[in-house]
């Protein structure tokens, strides 16, 4: 690499996430920067970038939230749609609907 063609970026970032990466660059054998450098020409190179959500635990947030779905599902609080137009009809009765009890 030529250092008098390189630019640094500053990223904020959470501590532990930050020495986790640098563990994992290491266990690569490299630096936190080879790394972050391998990954943005990867990315310019191919112009994708995959991720993987392998070890993600959601969060509680989440799995409540999840399990509140689940129980709409249950309960029949879920309207299902066919297709755009069939939702967006819907919405229209509804708004309909909202603008007919707002006017009464």
């Amino acid at each position: 690499m030529d250092i008098m063609n390189t630019t640094t970026i500053h990223v904020k970032i959470d501590t532990k996430t930050k020495d986790e990466a640098k563990g994992v660059a290491e266990e690569f054998g490299l630096t936190l920067t080879a790394l972050v450098n391998a990954l943005l020409k990867q990315i310019t190179r191919t112009k994708q970038l995959y991720l993987s959500m392998e070890k993600e635990e959601p969060t509680d947030y989440f799995k409540q939230l999840m399990r509140e779905a689940d129980e709409d599902v249950k309960e029949g609080r879920v309207v299902s749609f066919k297709n755009g137009e069939e939702a967006i009809s819907f919405f229209r009765k509804l708004r309909e609907k909202n603008v007919e009890r707002y006017n009464e």
